[in-house]
């Protein structure tokens, strides 16, 4: 499927919001009958059905071992991956090798069925060093705090579209799991789609507060603070956040970071001009989203007060992925990452 292709299905999946949600875990383990060789396992939850018309359209696959071991033959099985960064002993975790694999293209096609674990690539460790590889816990892992030591962005990372399954089934990642089942108790599938999108492109002169589309029958008030880029000549009632190089007087900047959690989701993504931050707990208040780019530059930063969406504009930004943080009393509560069309 060539790129164009690709792009025009990611955009209707977040154009009509018609989608089922199921959850994706990595595991790594020793191959059997083999010395020193490991591979890197995909399993979907048992609760879905995936079809073979499936298209894996983003991954990353971050591991940990031992300093004084050596990693090598990368061997991709399911989908191309390649080896894109490695780390020695940060100063957050001495003593330990962080090697990223990022995922390419689809070929050959990454196949997920029902309670079968998908084999993605093998490696090798030798050395003198001790122990055995594990995966990066997103967001839990010392090194895994943007921005780190040496600007890096390790993590877990993988995003599925189903074209062969009604409701459009959307598969992402949501942790890890040893033996040879996974939990999948915490988020069954979802089915539902989002209450509200708002529309207010930048360009527009008219005067206004917010444009909000919400659907027959809800009654909520929304709560949105919007985020615009220079040039939008928009009258609004709102927070700004500044990409890098604007020389305007705007009200704050931006940062950019992502993960999955129970505070928040973001929605959609892929993203075109509008990416929306939903917290998920109406009891939970406070903190700060802040926006990073994907090697943890700092792009700004945002109060969230008792806001229970925000609505970034993101259309000054380049295509690309971003990340997400939620911060609150100096701990990092959650990340998220979108990818910028």
């Amino acid at each position: 499927m060539n790129n164009v292709r690709l792009l025009f299905l990611f955009a209707a999946v977040v154009f009509f919001g018609n989608y089922s949600f199921a959850q994706v875990h990595l595991k790594v383990e020793a191959i059997a009958g083999t010395t020193n060789t490991y591979g890197v396992y995909a399993k979907v939850c048992d609760n879905i059905m995936p079809s073979g018309n499936t298209i894996t359209g983003s991954g990353q696959v971050t591991l940990i071992y031992p300093s004084g071991m050596t990693f090598s033959s990368l061997t991709p099985v399911a989908g191309l991956w390649m080896q894109n960064a490695m780390v020695t002993n940060p100063s957050e975790a001495p003593g330990k090798v962080y090697v990223s694999m990022g995922f390419v293209n689809d070929v050959p096609q990454i196949i997920y069925q029902p309670d079968t674990e998908t084999l993605l690539f093998t490696f090798q460790l030798n050395g003198n060093g001790t122990g055995t590889p594990s995966l990066i816990v997103n967001g839990i892992d010392p090194f895994d705090h943007l921005p780190n030591s040496v600007s890096s962005n390790p993590g877990n990372e993988l995003t599925i579209l189903d074209f062969g399954v009604q409701p459009l089934g959307l598969y992402t990642y949501e942790g890890n799991y040893t033996g040879s089942s996974v939990d999948c108790s915490n988020i069954p599938q979802d089915t539902t789609t989002q209450d509200t999108t708002i529309i207010t492109p930048p360009g527009d002169t008219t005067t206004q507060d917010t444009t909000i589309i919400t659907p027959p029958g809800d009654t909520t008030t929304q709560d949105t603070t919007i985020i615009t880029p220079p040039g939008d000549t928009t009258t609004q009632d709102t927070t700004i956040i500044t990409p890098p190089g604007d020389t305007t007087n705007q009200t704050s900047g931006v940062r950019d970071l992502n993960k999955k959690s129970d505070y928040f989701t973001l929605y959609p993504t892929p993203a075109f001009e509008w990416v929306t931050v939903k917290f998920l707990s109406p009891s939970t208040e406070g903190g700060t989203i802040k926006l990073f780019t994907m090697n943890g530059i700092a792009l700004g930063e945002i109060q969230r007060g008792q806001k229970q969406e925000l609505t970034l504009n993101i259309s000054g930004l380049s295509s690309g992925f971003y990340l997400i943080r939620y911060d609150k009393d100096g701990k990092t509560l959650q990340r998220g990452k979108f990818l910028k069309q």
